[in-house]
């Protein structure tokens, strides 16, 4: 330790001469080897840089003059008390148009984005726009947003403001800043936002050991709706691809997202402004595409895009994003012009709009649709199980039909052997079949206590009957009906008797998953 004193002792003496005699020979006032150094630049300057005092901190902030090298990107840049960045802004008139909307239209349709959740009504200055170009992908302490895109509508104009950083030392300046920009607003827009961008933010913000501001009220994530709607048409939901295809808005000569983190790299390397040209316009367009998202989910909500015009996936998804938004009106519209379309067109939905009107418990409805589905799937080589499912559990359940509901069950038992034909079943599919094979045994000792009590009570009707030509169909029938107890039987005893009749007379199907499904006379 005394060793380490001595040697910070004659570090200090060589720097901050007390006396003459300290300095080592050195008259009052004769300047050191470092203040030499510092005499070539300006006075009070530090290597050419000027220096002032914080009064509070005591504490030397460098005072930069704008740099002319940054007005090639129309840049400037920007000093503040944390500190300094790098600064664009372009502004934009309203009736610029992005796409297939101007940014004008947003006022009028502003209203439908309120089905997002909003806890009160928003208006166009009250958003802000926000995306990142970050170094790379992850949540850690290594990634750096090393610029900030922030759009937002004024008066007479729209406004796109970049924030960047030369290097790391320079993002507690930016962070201040943002901190300003987001307690001004009460709804944040962004495509991904709510996982990546804005955590990373918050992230940062500790890193940085500043408080970050209030987050807004509310944060409108485009990339959800983007998914529930085209996550079946679009081959990807990447914001690229999603202006490209809804808001007909094609970028030239854009540098991909991908690339800004090896760009950057470069710039630090070689501190030449213009490699980051590229990146500034990929991150301008981002902000642009985000009014035009706004403006065109507002038009769905409000029910001003045409249903004519949207393929039958995207109508079919459509519905059942407004149906989620609690637009139910919008939402039936939406089906029954899906409805009303083609066969070819409409065949894939019927299932699930079955099972949207089964939830709406419009049920007639709900069967009419599953009906048609499995007509329509018949010559089809594998036909599809759901649909006859839901049919003999409506026809069980519902109108107590057992013979209804005993044939879907049937169909659905062979249309998932055919499926599991051509390859081994897991052990979920194999509970699968189990469970089918209990339902049609349960709906065959159903059916057979329906028509033994019409037998009883004389209900049968002649075209209930057994046609002629059935001999077989009713001698295997008859041993059934007879081994059906004629007076109530407690439900332990129904249980023992049915073991004590399966174990007796019931042959095994362990290994017949693959051979045609029969029940042995008398089961």
């Amino acid at each position: 330790m005394s060793g380490l004193r001595d040697r910070l002792n004659r570090m200090k003496s060589s720097i901050i001469p007390t006396s003459g005699a300290e300095a080592g020979g050195r008259e009052p006032g004769e300047m050191t080897p470092l203040q030499e150094s510092n005499s070539s630049g300006n006075p009070g300057t530090l290597g050419g840089s000027s220096i002032e005092h914080r009064a509070d901190q005591g504490l030397p902030v460098p005072v930069i003059e704008k740099e002319s090298e940054w007005s090639i990107l129309g840049a400037e840049w920007v000093e503040t008390e944390w500190g300094g960045f790098v600064r664009r802004r372009v502004s934009y008139p309203l009736g610029h148009q992005h796409g297939r909307w101007r940014l004008d239209e947003l006022p009028d349709v502003l209203s439908g984005l309120d089905a997002f959740g909003m806890p009160y009504a928003a208006n166009p200055e009250s958003l802000l726009f926000f995306d990142t170009e970050t170094t790379g992908l992850g949540q850690g302490a290594g990634n750096v947003p090393f610029m900030i895109g922030l759009g937002r509508y004024q008066a007479e104009c729209f406004q796109v403001e970049q924030l960047f950083i030369r290097n790391p030392a320079e993002e507690l300046a930016m962070l201040a800043y943002l901190n300003e920009q987001v307690a001004a607003c009460s709804h944040l827009v962004t495509y991904n936002g709510r996982s990546f961008d804005w955590p990373l933010m918050l992230n940062r913000y500790v890193m940085n050991r500043m408080k970050a501001a209030a987050a807004p009220a509310v944060h409108l994530d485009f990339l959800h709706p983007s998914r529930s709607l085209w996550k079946h048409t679009l081959p990807s939901c990447r914001l690229g691809k999603v202006e490209e295809e809804r808001l007909a808005f094609q970028r030239v000569e854009d540098v991909p997202g991908s690339l800004a983190p090896t760009l950057y790299f470069r710039y630090l390397a070689e501190q030449d402004p213009e490699i980051m040209q590229g990146v500034f316009q990929h991150n301008e367009w981002d902000i642009l595409s985000l009014a035009g998202l706004s403006i065109h989910f507002g038009h769905l909500l409000n029910g001003r895009i045409p249903l004519d015009s949207l393929e039958a996936e995207e109508l079919f998804r459509l519905g059942l994003w407004l149906s989620r938004m609690d637009q139910e009106e919008r939402a039936e519209e939406a089906f029954l012009h899906l409805r009303e379309r083609s066969a070819e067109e409409c065949a894939p939905y019927w299932y699930e709009l079955g099972l949207y009107y089964k939830k709406r418990k419009q049920m007639p409805l709900a069967v009419s649709l599953w009906k048609q589905a499995v007509e329509w799937r018949s010559e089809r080589t594998f036909t599809p199980v759901e649909p006859y499912v839901e049919l003999a559990m409506y026809h069980e359940h519902g109108d107590k039909d057992y013979r209804q509901a005993l044939f879907y069950a049937e169909e659905a038992l062979s249309a998932v052997r055919k499926r599991l034909s051509l390859a081994r079943p897991t052990e979920k599919q194999r509970a699968e079949i189990a469970a089918m094979e209990k339902r049609v045994d349960r709906l065959r000792r159903k059916e057979r206590a329906q028509v033994l009590s019409r037998i009883n009570s004389g209900t049968m009707s002649s075209e209930e009957s057994p046609e002629e030509g059935q001999e077989e169909n009713e001698e295997r029938q008859a041993p059934m009906i007879k081994k059906l107890p004629i007076r109530p039987e407690g439900k332990e005893a129904a249980n023992r008797r049915r073991k004590k009749q399966s174990a007796s007379s019931a042959p095994s199907y362990a290994g017949t998953l693959f051979d045609d499904y029969s029940l042995p006379e008398g089961s």
